[in-house]
């Protein structure tokens, strides 16, 4: 039996996936969220006899119970980020079957950036402190597209916290596990319960005091971020594809080519490999099982939001 994967939802990144499944040779069919008939899903599921795998690719707060009836089936999953917002929906998702969770992914595909794995493995010792930031004009997002209308404004499961959580994950990368401290957010007059920008301080028990700032304002793309030990600074960009070490000998700075839908072929080549029960490649692949914590740490995030301001932004 040749194993079949099947992508539900088809939006923009549900349409990528697609089309990198395609591009890697696997058999692959498209279901949009709103044409699907789940009946018919589940037996061809469950006939696959766990020879298949599924990519949720739909809005967060409707995936729920695409995952539970999904999972029954034997199916291996790759579930977008952020897997889940409410922490309850959290402990459902890492209740599943453990072998179901060592087959699937949470879709935390920066870990598939080439510099994520060497700033991981280059960041200082003793680290003590950590900022990481991201910004950027949501409006310039995409084409035909408005932010009114979009997921990011519902106030259940919307916001910029969530739209930008890779930063929650790599925070929690570089830095170790940590433990949410405070979330302060800024919302809209037209979405009051939205966060437009959010800044959250996150502590370990090792001394680590890490901030990590995002919105959906900044007229121009900001991803950078600087981690400091008692010996050292490494100072990254996203943008420039950039890092710099400083120590008391000098500055070293490396550049890295990139292309940003390899990071996505690279996830997705892992999630065949680990579909199918082999192992990915990614020292860092995001397992759905080894991904519990950052998981939690974002779903309380989300819910610990405390609004202190009010901006107008130009969000049309």
């Amino acid at each position: 039996m040749r194993f079949k994967y099947y992508v539900i939802g088809a939006g923009s990144i549900g349409t990528r996936h697609f089309n990198n499944l395609k591009e890697l040779g696997q058999h692959v069919i498209s279901l949009s969220w709103r044409g699907i008939d789940m009946d018919t899903l589940l037996h061809d599921l469950r006939a696959a006899q766990g020879q298949a795998g599924v990519v949720i690719a739909t809005a967060t707060k409707i995936r729920m119970p695409l995952i539970r009836d999904i999972a029954d089936t034997g199916a291996a999953l790759y579930i977008e980020k952020p897997v889940a917002y409410h922490p309850a929906d959290v402990d459902a998702i890492f209740s599943l079957p453990l072998d179901i969770q060592m087959r699937s992914m949470a879709g935390f595909m920066m870990r598939y950036h080439p510099m994520v794995d060497y700033i991981r493995t280059a960041a200082p010792k003793h680290m003590f402190r950590a900022g990481l930031e991201i910004g950027h004009d949501v409006t310039q997002w995409r084409q035909n597209w408005t932010f009114a209308d979009s997921y990011a404004a519902d106030p259940d499961g919307g916001g910029v916290l969530l739209d930008l959580c890779h930063e929650i994950d790599l925070a929690h990368l570089f830095c170790g596990d940590l433990s949410l401290d405070t979330v302060r957010s800024t919302n809209h007059p037209d979405f009051p319960k939205v966060d437009i920008q959010s800044h959250l301080t996150l502590t370990s028990d090792r001394g680590v005091i890490a901030n990590v700032s995002m919105d959906y304002l900044a007229p121009k793309l900001i991803r950078r971020g600087h981690l400091i030990g008692i010996a050292g600074q490494l100072d990254y960009d996203l943008t420039q594809n950039t890092v710099c070490m400083t120590t008391a000998t000098g500055v070293d700075r490396h550049e890295f080519a990139f292309e940003r839908n390899e990071m996505f072929l690279g996830i997705m080549r892992d999630f065949i490999a680990l579909s199918q029960g082999n192992s990915a490649s990614n020292p860092i692949a995001p397992r759905l099982d080894l991904t519990k914590e950052v998981c939690h740490l974002i779903s309380n995030a989300w819910a610990s939001r405390t609004f202190s301001g009010q901006l107008r932004a130009n969000l049309t």
